[in-house]
């Protein structure tokens, strides 16, 4: 099993990486990016009530993967190695310094672009 700041801190990277390159007029990108990291961490429940063994079945199981493949994290550090812990807090700071160096330095004329194109056109409405 891997440290939950490991778990955290790659739930935050796939969830800042989203924010910043598919959805970047996502108002409060911050707080989704802690979301994301805290939404790895939900089949960590279980080491908060061990004694259920609902909670540590699901823990254990596939469907803990829904949460930024949290089971999958777990397997690949066995030993709970804070090295891999580290490395992955690592990344997640590289990515927000990237995230943050696009947004301060995105002018408005991209955004502007951005919203054209993500907007319905005329002809796509008549066509329905």
């Amino acid at each position: 099993m891997s440290f939950a700041i490991g778990h955290f801190a790659l739930g935050a990277t796939v969830t800042a990486l989203i924010v910043t390159y598919l959805l970047p007029r996502l108002p409060y990108p911050r707080t989704i990016v802690a979301l994301g990291g805290a939404w790895a961490l939900v089949p960590d429940a279980a080491k908060l009530r061990p004694t259920s063994r609902t909670l540590v079945a699901f823990h254990d199981g596939q469907w803990a993967d829904i949460f930024w493949l949290h089971r999958t994290l777990d397997r690949l550090d066995a030993t709970d190695s804070p090295r891999v812990s580290a490395l992955l807090v690592a990344v997640f700071l590289v990515v927000t310094l990237l995230s943050e160096r696009r947004a301060y330095r995105t002018g408005p004329r991209v955004h502007e672009l951005y919203d054209e194109l993500n907007r319905p056109s005329r002809g796509s409405e008549r066509q329905r």
